[in-house]
């Protein structure tokens, strides 16, 4: 009976392994290094930047209806992860995996302010939106998201179905 137990959790476990990638089932290895972690960092808040702007964007033009207060937290957190940003771009950490291009590195200077620039259009958008509401902070939102593109358009890599 004990042996039955023991090969049972013994294949429970390897099964738990194996179920969670550790069994080397074939899943691309996670580059714990500083700059791994530093890429996927980067990633995280640039997919939770596009996610916040779509939805204030929707709301600016119409798209979706107007929610005041959704409107005002999604600004402050584009306003927070946008002082975030920068935190990812670390030297040495532009990975083949990565949408940026090696310019960021080579001109960080300029990344630095084009980064700053977001930030404080960011903040304005937020700091109107939280002081007086999203009537008059709707206007904003086209020029926050131009320092978007402003950065994009230099730094970024363009997939190949976009090019």
């Amino acid at each position: 009976m004990k042996k039955l137990f023991a090969t049972l959790l013994g294949a429970s476990l390897v099964s738990m392994l194996a179920a969670c990638g550790a069994g080397g089932g074939g899943a691309a290895a996670v580059d714990d290094s500083p700059e791994g972690q530093a890429g996927q960092y980067r990633q995280s808040v640039m997919r939770s930047l596009g996610y916040k702007v779509a939805a204030v964007r929707a709301m600016a033009s119409g798209e979706v209806p107007a929610d005041e207060a959704k409107f005002r937290k999604d600004t402050a957190d584009v306003a927070a992860l946008a002082g975030m940003l920068p935190e990812g771009f670390i030297p040495s950490s532009s990975a083949t995996a990565s949408n940026a291009n090696p310019e960021v590195w080579t001109n960080m200077a300029d990344f630095q302010q084009k980064a700053a620039d977001l930030k404080n259009a960011a903040d304005a958008l937020a700091a109107t939106a939280a002081s007086q509401g999203f009537e008059a902070a709707k206007g904003m939102v086209q020029a926050a998201g131009s320092t978007c593109g402003a950065c994009h358009r230099v730094y970024r890599r363009r997939a190949q179905a976009e090019e």
